[in-house]
């Protein structure tokens, strides 16, 4: 039966490919062919993201929400063509989709079972009778074919349009068992894909409604077996994902409540300004990660994988005591030390500043038009989160809450009211507001304007270029080296073994910062012709990125003697 669904989904694939309007399948398209399967895996260094080249690089991105609602689809498709849709998001530099999904749903996948997807082949024909299996995977190819990587999201256990507001990972029958169970499949199934690149554990754990928080209902974090301790789920899934799929990036994002003293001894506990007592700290759902500084998560061997991920909004979503007093007359400089200091900082900016790993900013955003009377004050949080996350670029990530027409209290890039239409968006227009500025001033781009994807073979949209043509780019080479490699210039050969100069791999007689472009480009598979002996500097009997490393220390004077023996 999988093999079955297998194969129609390819031959719907190519079907589609010569179907569909807007997809070209001629020579001169800028949408090159799919990208290579296993080459664009990241990893952490540090506070940086890197590739497996060590280049560092920053995901910049969105979300775009469905497969986690009843309709187990993205929600625009009722709107618009949704290839022309992706098309536009490509184009317009989002190198990077949160997809969320359910558990109930990945769960379903795995024991061969296929719910249906909400019927919009009045929009987009390419799409009648496909299943919701089928239809993912149709929307993870056209993400391939256009430079877009996906981090998945669980954004909660059942498919329901509602379902993220239940506080916790498991709900019903999904109990923790098979929210592990649904997670190791995922891994397994796609593990030789790197259109995934990420996996977003759960989105949002948080308390119980109303100012009584109860600790049997809501998400906590500490070092116990406790059944609602997110921090030991958290952990004890990763490390599950990651002995089958060593090589994807792990999303944790934190809770709502923190007690002051670290210690979760209360069954209940009251929060309200009148009648309680004060001995927690509140944030967003998912925005509280305190904890990581008295239980950090621990993957062992895999540390390198985990990325931390809060989320955060604006007063719009919900007028938290931050955006009160002082905030309101602020200038923008002032506002964003009030947001920092009152909220960012002790809630996950620590982990970045101190070292512990990298950020990415799961979910942030919101409306920028209407009438509300706090819209000014929105507008001002989004001008502080987006200069802040440009002031920390590549220790903090981002993918913008959302893409979707659908979200009521934030609004999207998609919109009806004023904006851009474009081809195949029917009743959908570009939201050129927010777009231009907001989003844009922190998406990844070289000095003169392109797009930076996260793929090394495919560019991202029309006006972008993949990280392999950034790392060929003189311009744009020191934003994406961990260590900054100087103006070629020659280096003295060590003595060679035999008649072999080890580093010259492009045989001019020197080793300079040239051959390690060239050891680069031939790992990246875009040449074939090098001096392979020369190379291997390491004297391994192979040429693998570990020369490479090698190459850039004895370039910049690190090391002295090539080969390293």
């Amino acid at each position: 039966m999988k093999k079955f669904v297998v194969l129609s989904i390819a031959l719907i694939m190519i079907a589609t490919l010569l179907m569909v309007p807007g997809v070209q399948t001629s020579a001169e398209t800028s949408y090159t062919a799919l990208a290579e399967p296993d080459d664009d895996w990241l990893h952490v260094e540090g506070t940086d993201i890197v590739d497996k080249y060590g280049n560092k690089v920053w995901i910049t991105g969105a979300n775009w929400f469905g497969f986690n609602c009843r309709e187990r689809m993205l929600l625009d498709s009722y709107h618009s063509d949704i290839i022309a849709d992706i098309e536009m998001v490509a184009d317009k530099g989002i190198n990077v989709v949160r997809m969320p999904i359910a558990t109930d749903l990945l769960y379903a996948w795995s024991r061969g079972e296929y719910p249906p997807s909400t019927d919009t082949s009045f929009n987009n024909p390419a799409l009648a009778g496909l299943n919701s299996y089928e239809l993912f995977n149709f929307m993870l190819e056209n993400f391939k074919r256009v430079g877009i990587k996906v981090i998945l999201d669980v954004h909660s256990a059942q498919t329901d349009n509602q379902g993220h507001t239940y506080p916790l990972w498991y709900n019903g029958t999904i109990t923790e068992e098979i929210f592990k169970k649904a997670w190791v499949w995922v891994a397994e199934h796609y593990k030789n894909d790197d259109t995934i690149i990420g996996f977003d554990l759960k989105n949002e754990p948080h308390t119980n409604t109303g100012n009584v928080k109860i600790k049997a209902e809501s998400a906590i974090w500490d070092d116990s077996n406790h059944p609602n301790n997110w921090k030991r789920v958290a952990q004890e899934t990763a490390l599950a994902i990651l002995e089958v799929h060593p090589n994807v990036l792990i999303f944790v994002e934190g809770i709502e409540m923190y007690p002051k003293d670290g210690i979760w001894d209360d069954e209940t506990f009251d929060t309200s300004p009148w009648t309680g007592n004060n001995d927690y700290y509140g944030n967003w759902w998912g925005g509280n990660l305190r904890g990581v500084k008295d239980y950090p998560i621990n993957l062992g061997k895999y540390q390198s994988q985990l990325v931390y991920s809060p989320h955060d909004y604006g007063p719009l979503v919900y007028e938290q005591e931050w955006f009160k007093g002082d905030f309101i007359t602020a200038n923008d400089e002032e506002a964003k030390r009030i947001l920092y200091e009152e909220c960012w900082r002790d809630n996950w900016a620590f982990i970045m500043e101190d070292g512990i790993s990298p950020l990415l900013i799961g979910e942030w955003g919101g409306l920028t038009e209407g009438g509300d009377k706090l819209l000014d004050l929105n507008l001002k949080y989004l001008r502080s989160m987006r200069d802040y996350i440009l002031e920390n670029k590549f220790k903090l990530h981002h993918t913008f809450w959302c893409i979707n027409i659908d979200s009521a209290d934030t609004g999207g890039l998609f919109t009806r009211d004023e904006g851009t239409p474009f081809p195949g968006g029917r009743d959908l227009k570009w939201n050129d507001n927010k777009y231009d500025n907001y989003l844009y001033p922190v998406l990844w781009k070289t000095d003169d304007g392109k797009f930076i994807g996260l793929d090394h073979k495919i560019p991202l949209g029309k006006n972008g270029i993949s990280i392999s043509e950034l790392s060929d780019n003189p311009t744009s080479k020191p934003t994406t080296k961990p260590t900054p490699i100087p103006t070629p210039t020659a280096v003295s050969p060590t003595p060679s073994k035999g008649a072999v100069m080890y580093g010259d791999i492009n045989r001019d007689g020197k080793v300079t910062s040239t051959d390690i472009t060239v050891l680069r480009r031939y790992l990246m598979g875009t040449i074939t012709d090098i001096d392979r002996e020369a190379a291997d500097v390491n004297l391994s009997g192979t040429v693998t990125s570990t020369d490479l490393t090698i190459l850039k220390r004895y370039v910049i004077r690190i090391i002295t003697e090539l080969p390293l023996k």
